[in-house]
This record gives C-alpha cells, sequence and structure tokens, in this order.
C-alpha cells in the first residue's frame, strides 16, 4: 500500500488536492469515482510506514493452518470445475472451513468480488493467508481459464511443502528433546548438588581444574546474579536475531545454510524442490518468464539464492536461457542446470520440470528418513562429552584431594 497525491473535479466543478491510500493508481481512480469525482492527476508520494501499533497487530495476526489451505485449495479446484460460480462456491467454503482466519478471510473475499474485484484482487489483502506465489497463480489461472487446473497443481505443491515441513520437524523431535534434558541437568548440578562440593573445594588451598571452574562459573551466576545473567542471556538471543534480519546478518546467516555440515546438504535438496516446484507451477500456468522468476526471487526464501535468480532474470530479459545462470550459481547443483538446459533446447520445459520436481522430493523424503540416523550418533557424543565434563568437574578436584592425603601420609 501506498499514499497517492490526486488533484481532481467534484460534480460542480471545483478543483479538489487531497491524499488516498491505496495499492495502486487505479484503485485511486475507482475510490474517486465511487466518490462522483472526475481524476486531473494522480502521482505516488511513497509508501505507507505503518505504526507501531499496526505492526504489533500484524504480528497478532494468525496465519491460517497449511493443511486448512491444502484442503481449501483442493476443494475449491473441484467446484470451481464443476462450474461452481466462484462466490458461490467461497462462500460454501467459508461456512464450512474450520480454521477461523481462514473463515474470516474467505468471507471478506465474498464481499470483495461482490463489489467488483476479481478473486486475486481480494485475496491480495490477505498475505497472511494467500502468499504471493499463491495469488500470482491464481491470476494466471484467471487470465488463461484455467483456475481449477492451476489450483490443483498449487495445491499438489503445498502437499508437498507441508510434507517436508512435518519430516524436519519428526527428525528434530529427537535432538531438541535431548538438548532441553541437558540443559535441565546442567541448571539442576550447578544449583543443588555442586554448591555442596564447592564448600568442601574452598577449605583447600589448591588450583581447581578447568573444568570445576567452569562449573563453579556457571553455579555462581546461576544462584547469586540470576537476574544479570537471565537478561544477557535473552539479551544474547533478540541481538542474534536482529542481526540476522539486517541485510550482512540474512546474508551470512542464508550463506551458512548452504554449508552446514550434514544439514547442509539436506537444506540445498529442500531449496531446489522449491525452485523446482515453484518455476513449474508458474511456468505451466502461463505467466511471463520474467514474472515468474520475480515471484520465485521473492517467495525463494534465501536472499543468496534470490541474488542468484536476478541475475537468471537479467540474462533472460538479455534473450538467454535460463540454464545459463543456474549453471553459473555455484549453490543450483550442476544437474539442475543441466535438466533446465535440455528441457530448453527441447522445447519440453514442463517435462523436465516435472522430473526435477519428483527427484527432488524423492530424495528430500529420503535424506528427512536417514536424518534420524544421521543425528542420533552426534547426540550421543554431545551428551557424553556434557555428561564427563560434569563428572570431572564435581570428582576430579575429589580426587586430586586424595593423591594430597596420600602424599603428606
Amino acid at each position: 500500500m501506498g499514499i497517492y497525491v490526486y488533484k481532481a473535479v467534484d460534480p460542480k466543478g471545483k478543483i479538489l488536492k487531497g491524499k488516498l491510500e491505496a495499492k495502486d493508481e487505479m484503485e485511486v481512480s475507482t475510490q474517486l469515482a465511487k466518490l462522483g469525482y472526475q481524476p486531473i492527476s494522480i502521482s505516488f508520494k511513497g509508501e505507507k510506514v505503518p505504526s507501531i501499533f499496526e505492526r504489533f497487530l500484524k504480528k497478532g495476526i494468525k496465519k491460517a493452518s497449511s493443511q486448512a489451505l491444502i484442503v481449501f485449495t483442493r476443494q475449491f479446484a473441484t467446484m470451481v470445475k464443476a462450474a461452481v460460480p466462484i462466490v458461490e462456491a467461497l462462500g460454501v467454503l467459508a461456512e464450512q472451513a474450520e480454521d477461523a482466519s481462514l473463515k474470516e478471510a474467505l468471507h471478506q473475499i465474498v464481499r470483495d468480488i461482490e463489489e467488483g474485484f476479481k478473486l486475486s484482487e481480494a485475496m491480495t489483502k490477505h498475505p497472511h493467508i494467500f502468499s504471493q506465489l499463491y495469488v500470482n497463480t491464481v491470476v494466471a489461472g484467471e487470465a488463461g481459464g484455467v483456475l481449477d487446473k492451476v489450483l490443483l497443481r498449487l495445491a499438489s505443491v503445498l502437499e508437498e511443502e507441508q510434507e517436508t515441513k512435518m519430516g524436519i520437524k519428526s527428525a528434530l523431535r529427537y535432538p531438541i528433546m535431548v538438548i532441553i534434558a541437558l540443559i535441565a541437568a546442567v541448571v539442576f548440578l550447578s544449583v543443588a548438588v555442586l554448591p555442596t562440593f564447592i564448600k568442601i573445594y574452598q577449605g583447600f588451598k589448591v588450583t581447581l581444574p578447568l573444568p570445576t571452574r567452569i562449573m563453579i562459573f556457571v553455579s555462581n551466576s546461576l544462584r547469586h546474579y540470576w537476574f544479570i545473567t537471565i537478561p544477557v542471556l535473552i539479551a544474547i538471543f533478540f541481538l542474534i536475531r536482529f542481526y540476522i534480519n539486517t541485510p550482512l546478518g540474512r546474508k551470512q546467516w542464508d550463506n551458512f545454510k548452504f554449508n552446514m555440515p550434514i544439514f547442509g546438504k539436506i537444506y540445498t535438496k529442500i531449496v531446489m524442490l522449491r525452485f523446482a516446484s515453484m518455476l513449474n507451477v508458474l511456468y505451466q500456468a502461463g505467466l511471463p518468464i520474467l514474472k515468474i522468476l520475480d515471484i520465485v526471487k521473492m517467495t525463494i526464501g534465501n536472499v543468496i539464492l534470490a541474488k542468484d535468480i536476478e541475475g537468471i532474470k537479467k540474462d533472460v530479459a538479455d534473450g538467454k536461457g535460463i540454464s545459463g545462470g543456474i549453471l553459473a550459481s555455484k549453490y543450483f547443483p550442476r544437474m539442475v542446470g543441466y535438466m533446465v538446459s535440455i528441457g530448453e533446447k527441447a522445447g519440453a520445459l514442463t517435462t523436465m520440470l516435472d522430473s526435477l520436481c519428483e527427484y527432488y522430493s524423492q530424495e528430500v523424503r529420503n535424506a528427512l528418513k536417514n536424518l534420524t540416523s544421521l543425528i542420533e550418533p552426534i547426540m550421543t557424543v554431545v551428551l557424553g562429552a556434557v555428561v564427563m565434563t560434569m563428572a570431572l568437574a564435581i570428582f576430579l578436584p575429589m580426587w586430586n584431594l586424595l593423591s594430597i592425603v596420600r602424599r603428606a601420609g
């Protein structure tokens, strides 16, 4: 949304000047026409800067669940294919929707369509539910008269992403539980157990081992300076989040995702599946390739890859294919570039994109199945290291003291 400055003539011939908030000049003209004004000039002043309250409300908006959106998309596609009027179909689906956010959005979309908005325009007003990929797919479906077909393809893409997310959550459930247990154990030992040993050790004027000194520092921080330690830890957490959201921090973080041990290869496969799926659904919907690349760039979720996609877009604008830019990127696997190149040369890009989606879909499923077996030995080593460190911190000074006593005797 932006602020537009207009000059218009009212029914009495009086010239008026003012400002309106709208998404484009066409919407400004429509609003002025509803007021009975004839626009003379309309100029863009700038983007609207949301207030703190508006930003807070936006953060508080609850998204519709992925499963609810998938079910809605498939049901809507079926009703469109059966030639049910869009307003009637959306009204029925709104009444049946169990997700409160989706229900409210669908009711508003019905009202907007009845006022003359297109389906895609009405959906644009609910970005917390309908992504840019979703809206632009609907735009292509409306333009080509194949709304039911593109909705079914879109539902398949959404299902694939949902399955991937569930696989990741399932694989990470075990290590998260182990990490929580480790933190709880360290806190319990530091607060309830170690203080007793600290009193014993303080009576002897000996140099304590490094693990013991570390545990004593942790114990004192949690017992005597918790009012400083806890806020500092929280501040560090939010500082890291803030840095990641800066342009430099986001670039470094997104680059790190590709290079993570073990997880980097899995992340690459997931991103390639997302790239191929989005490119495929938008290409089959009939959108212009430059528009497709714009949408993919904005929705891929990685600024490093988005920069490479921008380079691909420039190649296409210069009359080249998209495979050259893909092959030139160090983040795209060579196979992706080769398959896209073959598809372009053979005039069968859709077929190659289908093959890529199928390949990476299977690769992601296999990788997620194997992720637990890869994580278990790592977590076992980490668990053993932490337990050993805590044991040495508690008992190593005691063994040293016994040695001193024996030598003295």
